[in-house]
């Protein structure tokens, strides 16, 4: 999978492989993170708006952060591919090897988007995974290894934000990795060190049920509920079948001839 397909599907892990200098904090955010202008986007389809897992609910909710004083902690956390990600390997050092997760991604249909800083654009980030609809030409499909539809982060933030599930819950937070540098300094007129502190931000939206299972067992939507979303962003229902239209045709003229 390439770097930038991210979160694309979440049973046991997080599907993302970049190495990276090992940050030294992970802060997972407060819940409920642009869950208003989703919220606005849900409704607008006609689907109802994601419901606040409760805290006692297992498999709904994101993983713990880890913080920075525990370097083995971190290598086994389930955050390091994130942060990974967000603060890309600046050095030629080896990446250690993970021989254990303290607290691994539920399964369900997840969205993404990088951030700048810890304080979201909620209606860009919004609107930006709207215009995925665009790449779609009809239902979406079920979910496979060869799908080219889900090899964009884009076309599954689409999918999880619109997840029709009436009892959909999410958990959107904005995820903060950190990173220290320590730096010796050595010279003929001074000895000392220079810390650098760098800073990598996410939007992550834990949906559940999971809609695009990696069995590939059922489509996202059914033709009922993609019918909702291109009335929405068409403004018009999906085009009815053809035999279907040639029957009523000639039903008409059939009509119209015996009057």
């Amino acid at each position: 999978m390439a770097p930038l397909m991210l979160l694309t599907f979440v049973s046991a892990s997080l599907f993302l492989f970049v190495e990276a200098n090992d940050p030294d904090g992970g802060d997972a955010g407060s819940e409920g993170e642009c869950l208003t202008e989703i919220n606005a986007a849900r409704e607008a389809v006609g689907f109802s708006s994601f419901l606040k897992a409760n805290v006692a609910e297992e498999g709904k909710h994101l993983p713990a952060a880890f913080d920075n004083k525990s370097e083995e902690d971190y290598h086994a956390s389930a955050w390091k591919p994130v942060c990974e990600f967000l603060l890309p390997k600046t050095s030629d050092e080896s990446e250690p090897v993970v021989v254990a997760t303290i607290d691994r991604f539920a399964s369900g249909t997840y969205a993404f988007k990088a951030l700048e800083s810890e304080t979201p654009r909620c209606s860009d980030i919004v609107e930006e995974w709207k215009t995925a609809y665009n790449n779609f030409n009809g239902l979406p499909p079920p979910y496979s290894e060869q799908e080219q539809a889900y090899s964009s982060q884009e076309n599954v933030s689409f999918v999880a934000m619109h997840n029709p599930s009436s009892d959909a819950t999410a958990d959107c937070r904005v995820v903060t990795c950190t990173r220290k540098t320590t730096t010796q300094q050595q010279n003929r007129e001074k000895t000392g060190t220079t810390a650098t502190e760098a800073n990598g931000y996410a939007l992550i939206c834990m949906t559940t049920p999971d809609v695009l299972p990696v069995d590939g067992s059922k489509a996202p939507f059914t033709e009922g509920q993609w019918g909702q979303i291109v009335t929405a962003f068409e403004g018009s229902a999906p085009a009815v079948l053809p035999s279907l239209l040639s029957l009523t045709a000639a039903a008409l003229a059939v009509a119209l001839s015996v009057l």
